[in-house]
């Protein structure tokens, strides 16, 4: 397939706002090679080379956009105004606050402004989408794991203000991030399992997003911890059933019949979510089971990683009559 047939315009058109789930994914991935430096001897250059790669992605992205923006905006109102795809354009903000918290080590003020500008922001995509739901007319098939997304840009937020050293304040603000997060992704986590139950499967586009049923358990569970720097009974609980809904998940989404989409970051934040909870787990209570769950999981993020970057590369370099399939959501 030659390059020739390329046809950058109308590729940026399609352009998803989801996309931004790739630097979710690989902040994700590079915080657990940090994690893994302690554990497994990881060297600290493949933390450094993966939070600048990711960081290029990032403002490569933000520019991309907003060219898209600025030549199709009835396209990115479209997007931002429907009821699922809408919940996906909170990776953005997911992807400042983890940024902000690989950012520490090298610039501590740069990391902060990153860090409030990601959760303002992320706080008021939540006012917005949670408002936006309680009007009502929400169909009982867009009840899918996207619709957790809101809820998890301010637990993850929670989760990198914990190196932010905010003064006094920080604890506080954390625990109100915390708190809206759980309760909201715990509050849909019901209402999308009764949808999967009981309604038709979701669309091919929307099938790797199935894994993001795990993230309120992993993001809380390393949030919680973040906070009370302990493992205990309701820490556990989080991480075992996150862990469990996630390895249930995991062989119902990849299997033979599932093609590619752009939704694959979907999978690689939640894989990334769930190691890195695993990792923390391993490093606060030594158990050598559960740091064997996290050397696998970091394998398996690592390799879900790069294979969903080379689908990613080389759809982006296909010729713009391919697009990825709808966002129907049956």
């Amino acid at each position: 397939m030659g390059l020739t047939k390329y046809k950058p315009n109308g590729r940026l058109s399609s352009l998803p706002v989801g996309i931004f789930g790739s630097t979710v994914a690989i902040a994700g991935l590079a915080n657990a090679f940090k994690q893994g430096q302690t554990l497994f001897g990881i060297p600290a250059s493949w933390e450094m080379i993966t939070t600048v790669t990711c960081w290029l992605i990032f403002i490569l992205l933000i520019i991309s956009y907003a060219l898209k923006w600025l030549r199709y905006p009835a396209k990115v109102s479209e997007e931002l105004n429907h009821p699922v795809t809408a919940h996906f354009a909170g990776t953005f903000f997911i992807s400042a606050v983890l940024l902000a918290g690989l950012t520490t080590n090298f610039s501590m003020p740069a990391a902060r402004m990153v860090w409030i500008a990601g959760s303002t922001g992320g706080l008021i995509f939540m006012y917005v989408l949670t408002a936006r739901l309680f009007k009502g007319w929400l169909a009982d098939t867009d009840a899918v794991p996207a619709v957790l997304i809101p809820g998890l840009t301010v637990l993850n937020a929670a989760t990198s203000g914990a190196p932010i050293l905010l003064n006094s304040y920080g604890s506080q603000i954390n625990t109100f991030l915390f708190s809206i997060g759980i309760v909201y992704t715990f509050t849909f986590f019901i209402l999308i399992t009764y949808r999967l139950v009981h309604y038709g499967p979701v669309s091919n586009f929307l099938k790797p997003s199935l894994l993001l049923m795990c993230a309120p358990f992993a993001v809380g569970f390393q949030s919680y911890v973040s906070m009370a720097q302990q493992v205990d009974q309701f820490a556990s609980a989080l991480f075992y059933f996150g862990l469990f809904i996630f390895v249930v998940l995991f062989f119902h989404v990849f299997t033979k019949s599932l093609t590619f989409e752009t939704s694959w970051w979907g999978a690689c934040f939640s894989t990334g979510a769930l190691a890195n909870a695993a990792l923390r787990y391993a490093a606060l209570s030594q158990n050598g089971i559960i740091k064997t769950i996290g050397a696998i999981l970091l394998l398996l993020l690592t390799g879900l990683v790069l294979l969903t970057a080379f689908y990613t590369i080389r759809w982006l370099f296909k010729p713009t009559s391919h697009t990825p399939a709808g966002i129907a959501t049956s």
